[in-house]
C-alpha cells in the first residue's frame, strides 16, 4: 500500500516539474469568471454606451429596443442594422438580446479577452474560443495586440485559461485593468439585457411568497371551521 502511495507522488511531482502543453491535452479552454450585478445601473449604462459606440454597427438588439436604459445609450432600432443583406465573408452577426443566456457571461467574458493576430484571416485576428471567426477583433485597440504562443504552458490537470495562450505584443489605450472593467460593464449590459426585468421580478417574488403565506394560513383556520361541523355531523 505504501510503495503504491510513494508511486503516485511521484508521478503527481513529474507532473508539475514538467508541465505538458496545451496542444498536447486532452482538457480544453478554461473560461474565466466574472461577476455580473444586475443592481449595478451605473455598469450596465457604461456597457450599453460601449455597445452603442462599438457593437451596433454590426450587432442588433431588437428585444431590447423598447428598454428606456437602452434607448438612453443610444440603441434604437432605428440604428441597428436590421436591413443590411449582404455582410462580409457571408456571415450574418447574431443578435445579442440573448446572448447572455445562451453562451453564459463567462463565455462573453473569455471571448472578448481572447482574440490575437492571425495573417491567414482576412480580418487579421483570430478568436481561441471560436476557430476562424468572422468577427473582426473590435477589441483590440482598447486592449491592445495579442500573438498566440506556439506552445503554451498549462497545469498538471491540463487546463490553460487566455491569458497563459497569448501574449500582448503591443499596448492599447487601455490598461488591463481599464480594459478588465470595460468588458465587465459590457457583460453585465448583456446579462441585463437577456431579463431586464430580472430585480422588479425578484422584488415582486418576495410580495408574492407574503402572499401565498397569509393565504395559506387563512385556509388553514377555514379549513378548521368547516372541518368542526363535519366532526359534528
Amino acid at each position: 500500500m505504501m510503495r503504491r502511495i510513494l508511486s503516485i507522488l511521484s508521478l503527481l511531482t513529474i507532473l508539475v516539474a514538467f508541465p505538458m502543453h496545451a496542444d498536447e491535452m486532452p482538457h480544453g479552454f478554461e473560461l474565466s469568471n466574472v461577476t455580473v450585478d444586475p443592481s449595478d445601473i451605473a455598469s450596465i449604462k457604461r456597457g450599453a454606451k460601449f455597445f452603442a459606440t462599438n457593437c451596433m454597427s454590426c450587432h442588433t438588439m431588437v428585444y431590447l429596443r423598447y428598454d428606456k436604459l437602452a434607448q438612453e445609450a443610444g440603441i434604437t432600432y432605428e440604428k441597428m442594422p436590421v436591413n443590411v443583406k449582404s455582410w462580409p465573408y457571408g456571415v450574418t452577426p447574431p443578435d445579442l438580446s440573448l446572448e447572455a443566456d445562451v453562451r453564459g457571461v463567462n463565455w462573453i467574458y473569455t471571448y472578448l479577452h481572447s482574440f490575437y493576430q492571425d495573417a491567414k484571416r482576412p480580418t487579421g485576428a483570430n478568436n481561441l474560443l471560436i476557430a476562424n471567426t468572422a468577427m473582426p477583433n473590435i477589441v483590440g485597440a482598447f486592449q491592445g495586440e495579442q500573438i498566440k504562443l506556439d506552445h503554451p504552458i498549462v497545469n498538471m490537470f491540463g487546463g490553460y485559461h487566455y491569458y497563459d495562450v497569448l501574449k500582448q505584443t503591443k499596448p492599447g489605450i487601455m490598461s488591463a485593468d481599464q480594459f478588465d472593467e470595460t468588458i465587465r460593464d459590457v457583460v453585465n449590459f448583456l446579462d441585463y439585457a437577456s431579463a431586464p426585468y430580472k430585480l422588479e421580478q425578484h422584488r415582486l417574488g418576495v410580495w408574492v411568497l407574503v402572499f401565498i403565506a397569509f393565504l395559506g394560513i387563512m385556509l388553514y383556520f377555514l379549513k378548521r371551521e368547516y372541518w368542526k361541523d363535519v366532526k359534528r355531523k
